[in-house]
């Protein structure tokens, strides 16, 4: 299967909102087997009048296709790393120290054809909090990179 993000929403009060969410999540499982394993990387872009970011999450699951009949729902779980980066207005380099990070996933979807499915995801990702800092090691800005994933994408069976 072949997943992209459609939307992030950070889960601590008071967050900025990203400017945007780029990546893909790409999985396989056996036919035979209902377990497989996936792997995605997601780049979250921030932009302030003083600072822009982005992070990165890269992050290994492993998943289960539930048998159920009619339509296709996957259950996932993983863990993995994000890291940090920014620049400011006045070209500084910013540094954040990797963070590490779980993730919980269910998709649900809908057979068009025998062996294709589109689906719907719903990821949730934990991670510690970030700290960028300037070249000096002062804090320029606090973020915990924590939030959801709304995701879509297609499943071919072979």
């Amino acid at each position: 299967h072949a997943d992209i993000p459609l939307s992030f929403s950070p889960t601590q009060e008071g967050a900025d909102t990203p400017d945007s969410i780029s990546g893909a999540r790409l999985g396989l499982s056996l036919f035979v087997l209902p377990l497989g394993i996936a792997y995605e990387s997601y780049e979250v872009s921030y932009s302030s009048d003083s600072v822009d970011s982005k992070d990165t999450y890269q992050i290994a699951s492993v998943f289960v296709n539930l048998p159920v009949p009619v339509i296709n729902i996957a259950l996932g779980a993983g863990a993995g790393m994000v890291t940090g980066e920014g620049e400011k207005k006045d070209n500084t380099q910013l540094t954040a120290d990797d963070s590490a990070a779980t993730s919980f996933f269910a998709t649900l979807g809908y057979p068009i054809l025998p062996l294709f499915d589109v689906h719907v995801g719903y990821q949730v990702v934990n991670a510690n909090k970030m700290e960028g800092k300037n070249p000096s090691g002062g804090l320029e800005y606090e973020r915990d990179p924590s939030g959801t994933v709304w995701t879509a994408g297609i499943k071919i069976g072979f």
